[in-house]
């Protein structure tokens, strides 16, 4: 049982404002943590040939709109979908799908941004600033993500199919490996890896999935060029981590072993404050251990930190031990610490914000 605290460690220079230049130059390689970057430096260090994974990832992922259509004309199956321009159009959609999900476009994460329209009296709760993307609302049975690793001479590997779960449209738990039968795993395993040959990836690439009712995979999204949240069990269940791969992939290094060591998951600590009491509690569950992410300030849906677990088998895991730890963690006051986004932008949220603090 373990704890880590990610901390900031040496580096070998700071480049601020316009130094990012000196920084391309001095790099042999050049990736990022996050899509919204200095887009000169980025095209600079492309066209030195430093850069990993290519910016196309980067542009797609900056626009909901243009990821999806992406996918969609190059034959990769998503929920159906309306570019919304208009109040006209958002009325033609809500005639369309029915039930209808309404996204802005840019900077949405975590189910913010994100409009649920479920029959035409909810229409008014759709924002009034264009464009905006409009999804048919998917009947869901799982949602799903598959992590892989892609090096840059076309070798790919896959974790096993990871299975999540969602509170108020942030990600709450993962469970590895999926609960899904073979045909679809394997499913969304080829779609991954045929969307990872075409961006010509280079790195650990997630790829999220609807598994409808009716046994559909569809492509919700592909998560940010980085790791991914989802894949964070791999820290205990895999014999070499997103992480380790990542930087391996990026570096022309070989990529190692991807397979299932024992049945793991990941808890997200959101909003939950650092405590000696908590996490000593988290640590009396056999077959977990914490990462906590030292941040100074605690928000509502902030990811603080989570916990990995493994299990000698599944329903020890998903049965048992996932629960026990989401019982110490938020105990029965779950939406205290992980409210709807429109709840946290309102002034009932600094109420929220002072309970959390407080406690």
């Amino acid at each position: 049982m373990r704890i880590h605290r990610h901390q900031l460690g040496a580096s070998d220079g700071r480049y601020i404002g316009d130094s990012w230049m000196e920084l391309v130059n001095r790099s042999d390689i050049v990736t990022f943590e996050f899509e919204h970057v200095n887009p000169s430096a980025i095209k600079m260090a492309e066209e030195d040939g430093k850069l990993r994974p290519g910016s196309l990832t980067i542009r797609l992922k900056q626009d909901k709109i243009i990821e999806k259509s992406f996918l969609r004309d190059n034959g990769f199956p998503t929920p159906s979908f309306m570019i919304i321009n208009n109040v006209e159009d958002v009325n033609r959609a809500i005639r369309r799908f029915g039930r209808v999900v309404f996204k802005v476009p840019r900077g949405a994460y975590d189910g913010k941004g994100q409009y649920y329209v479920m029959n035409d009296d909810d229409a008014n709760r759709v924002p009034r600033e264009f464009p905006l993307l409009a999804e048919e609302f998917v009947d869901i049975h799982r949602e799903v993500s598959v992590i892989l690793v892609r090096s840059s001479d076309g070798h790919v590997l896959t974790y096993p199919v990871t299975e999540n779960h969602h509170h108020n449209g942030i990600l709450l738990y993962s469970i590895s490996p999926a609960r899904i039968d073979d045909e679809t795993a394997n499913n969304a395993r080829e779609l991954a890896i045929g969307l990872a040959n075409t961006l010509d990836y280079v790195g650990v690439l997630t790829v999220e999935f609807f598994v409808t009712r009716n046994g559909e995979v569809l492509i919700n999204e592909f998560a940010p060029p980085r790791v991914h949240n989802s894949g964070h069990w791999t820290l205990m269940g895999a014999a070499v981590s997103q992480f380790e791969n990542h930087i391996r992939a990026i570096l022309g290094m070989p990529i190692g072993p991807t397979e299932l060591l024992k049945p793991s998951a990941i808890v997200n600590m959101l909003g939950v404050p650092y405590g000696d009491d908590l996490i000593r509690r988290v640590l009396m569950i056999p077959g977990t251990s914490v990462w906590w992410y030292g941040k100074t300030k605690v928000k509502p849906r902030r990811k603080m930190g989570h916990v990995n677990i493994i299990a000698n088998n599944m329903d020890e895991l998903g049965g048992r031990r996932i629960n026990e730890v989401l019982g110490v963690v938020y105990g029965n006051e779950i939406s205290r610490y992980i409210p709807p986004w429109d709840a946290v932008e309102s002034n009932d949220s600094r109420h929220a914000l002072t309970t959390i603090n407080s406690s």
